[in-house]
């Protein structure tokens, strides 16, 4: 009877475990590493030199890791000496499928939706994603915004109550617009789409020609800094995922395979150099986007947003390997492209190559079944650019 109640006792608390962290936004399990100990493991890949040619989205926080890499100097450790990286600034969608497509890019790193198209391409150019760098739980592209002069709500249901009929921004074809769309539809409302980029989205805001919108970070941040819009509610209140992911063609994977392995082993140390290092991240960022401040940019990434909203205080999960979630989250992304007749058929199974990321985590030491950490995100009070000694860095 005892070991019957021991056993109990350990399934409970295993349960328990799962609801805390479906709860707190982590898409555990973790494994239990650090930026100084893969650091340490830097050595330069062996083989040829590689020319690498891949996109620098700026304006979404899931791709920032990117800048780590290219600003703090990460690559040169890794990849083999002698190899060359070309970054073009601010592709994002279906410019970066064009370029893959035609060979003039060998990696990218997109959004969920635009990334899960990519792989339908293959009468063209194989693409495969490599690995799913940041997952979050409505953080990075769920965030709905009202005008700054709307209604003060009480309930996500209120919000819902005034947003029938109302005229609702996303950018077209996002996972700002999938979340989006989930939002609308499991409230059982109906709003009037308008499709335009996230910048335009914003000033449209200012202007009071929209009544909300749903945009991935940093549009949100920004637009609420400036007191154009306000944070009403985020994906996390329906438990909606959001990624980024890396797409490599695949013939650069068969012709450089070092160099692909060693390329997701210096964004390892990148997402661990963002974790430890924000201060240090923030002032790398900046350089790449100087016209959003400081504090915009801890905001966007590191910030929570109001509990009201349903947000949780996990913010976001650097994930890289391709975990249960990563597969069910594409899963749900291809249906929901399926549904608008964007894709057709089903998931391709080898769209997804795990076998790059698999050999990153091993050489590194790393469990290619866990993520790699979960973001705890902080509070308004606890943003370090609102203090005087840092903003002049």
């Amino acid at each position: 009877m005892r070991l019957k109640k021991l056993v109990i006792s350990a399934m409970s608390a295993v349960l328990f475990s799962g609801v805390a962290m479906a709860q707190n936004g982590g898409l555990g399990p973790f494994n239990n590493s650090n930026y100084s100990a893969i650091s340490a493991k830097a050595a330069q890949a062996q083989g040829d030199p590689v020319n690498v040619n891949v996109n620098l989205f700026l304006g979404w926080t899931g791709a920032w890791d990117t800048v780590v890499m290219k600003q703090a100097n990460i690559l040169e450790k890794w990849l083999p000496k002698g190899s060359k990286v070309e970054w073009k600034r601010n592709l994002q969608g279906p410019p970066v499928i064009t370029d893959l497509l035609a060979n003039k890019q060998n990696i990218a790193y997109l959004g969920d939706n635009p990334a899960i198209v990519s792989t339908t391409k293959t009468s063209i150019a194989p693409l495969k994603i490599v690995g799913f760098n940041m997952i979050s739980m409505g953080r990075m592209c769920g965030v709905l915004l009202v005008r700054s002069d709307a209604p003060k709500f009480n309930s996500p249901e209120e919000v819902f109550k005034w947003l029938q009929d109302k005229k609702v921004a996303v950018p077209k074809g996002s996972c700002a617009d999938r979340t989006g769309q989930e939002m609308m539809r499991k409230a059982g409302i109906k709003v009037d789409w308008n499709y335009n980029q996230a910048e335009v989205i914003v000033t449209s805001l200012e202007a009071k020609k929209i009544d909300a919108a749903v945009v991935y970070e940093p549009s949100a941040s920004n637009a609420v800094e400036n007191g154009f819009g306000r944070y009403a509610l985020s994906g996390a209140y329906y438990k909606l995922l959001d990624a980024d992911a890396i797409i490599m063609r695949q013939d650069f994977i068969q012709n450089n395979r070092p160099a692909a392995v060693a390329w997701l082993k210096a964004n390892i140390e990148a997402l661990y150099f963002m974790k430890e290092k924000p201060i240090d991240t923030v002032n790398l960022i900046k350089k790449e986007i100087p016209e959003l401040t400081r504090e915009n940019i801890w905001q966007a990434f590191y910030g929570q947003m109001p509990s009201d909203t349903g947000a949780l205080p996990i913010v976001n999960n650097a994930v890289m390997t391709i975990t249960p979630s990563a597969r069910e989250l594409s899963a749900n992304v291809f249906s929901f492209l399926k549904a608008l007749n964007v894709v057709q058929g089903e998931l391709a199974s080898d769209a997804i190559d795990a076998s790059v990321v698999t050999q990153a985590f091993k050489e590194l030491g790393l469990d290619p079944e866990k993520a790699l950490f979960e973001l705890r995100g902080g509070l308004p009070k606890d943003n370090p650019f609102k203090k005087n000694d840092l903003k002049k860095i």
